[in-house]
């Protein structure tokens, strides 16, 4: 028997580049176990842009979020990395650039399989895959479930030349099983651009033996109508069945799986963003949050705002105790 043990947190405000972000699972492991495998998921992302001109917004050269996890003993470390250039000069706001603006960061959440011998539970990330490109297959549990979600991502100019965009699009997936196997896969783009990418996608491949946890899949979400720069909030609420033996939720955490930010223009940004606004909030066996789209460009006679078309495909994982 194995557990599942979450763990989330954004990286340190103090330097959003190749961050350490670390995730102690120590709390959660019993007498001779330990973690078996463990797996990264991005939450969310918010990037934005420090200009070396009187502007706000510039065009996109390169976007990207992303992920480098290790594992040391009871600790699940990852480096964490945001990146938003236009070849030019102009690069992800950090925090010392003494503006106003948030710095760019990103929520990351951290997946441990935690027990004393091996487990038929698969939980690990495909690095670099190109988009639209399956993985090598994977081999999972028979009757296994299956869940994919992104944990990374990289979208450049195919021309090696910036440009406007009209909006940027995420997708995480996995085939059905084929003799014990499966296959995963997701799409990086820049919407109205000439674009390559790759994704980086998690999987949790699960038996009812992997115990402690439980994961509402696409959780309904409210989304607000678009408000200028502050973009559209989707309000969502994930119902759980706590299981006997186990009285409470104690940890939870988003696990983004899709990501379609529309623009109201083919133009430049300041920044692009899709994160949880705020913690999320834990009440008997109910987990609720709020989660932000947004992009923008606030440059007098150039506003540019989200759409309404824009959306996000989010799971919930929820750890019990």
């Amino acid at each position: 028997m194995a557990h599942l043990s979450v763990r989330t947190q954004k990286m340190p405000s103090g330097n959003a580049f190749a961050s350490p972000v670390v995730f102690d699972f120590s709390g959660d492991i019993g007498q001779g176990e330990q973690i078996l495998a463990y797996g990264v998921a991005l939450s969310g992302f918010l990037l934005n842009y420090v200009t070396n001109s009187l502007d706000w917004a510039e065009p996109v050269g390169a976007v990207g979020a992303s992920l480098t996890p290790n594992l040391f003993g009871d600790t699940v470390v990852l480096g964490g990395n945001v990146m938003l250039t236009d070849y030019h000069g102009d690069t992800a706001r950090c925090f010392w650039d003494g503006e106003s603006d948030p710095a760019s960061v990103v929520q990351a959440t951290a997946l441990a399989v935690i027990g004393t011998s091996a487990t038929t539970a698969v939980c690990g990330t495909t690095f670099g895959l190109k988009s639209g490109a399956d993985s090598p297959p994977i081999d999972v549990p028979d009757g296994a479930e299956n869940l994919a979600f992104l944990s990374g991502f990289s979208v450049a100019s195919a021309t090696g030349s910036r440009g406007y965009i009209g909006g940027l699009t995420l997708s995480s997936g996995v085939s059905s099983p084929l003799n014990d196997q499966v296959q995963v896969n997701g799409t990086t783009a820049l919407t109205d651009f000439q674009s390559d990418g790759t994704v980086d996608i998690g999987l949790l491949s699960y038996l009812p033996d992997l115990t402690g946890f439980d994961v509402v899949r696409t959780v309904d979400v409210n989304w607000s109508a678009p408000d200028k720069e502050n973009g559209m909030t989707g309000t969502f609420q994930a119902t759980f069945t706590i299981p006997d033996g186990y009285s409470q939720i104690v940890n939870a955490a988003i696990l983004l799986q899709d990501v379609t930010i529309v623009y109201g223009d083919t133009t430049t940004l300041e920044l692009i963003e899709a994160m949880q606004s705020s913690d999320l909030t834990i009440s008997g066996a109910q987990v609720s949050g709020s989660f932000i789209l947004n992009i923008y460009n606030p440059d007098w006679g150039a506003t540019t705002y989200i759409t309404s078309d824009s959306t996000a495909t989010l799971a919930v994982v929820a750890q019990f105790a």
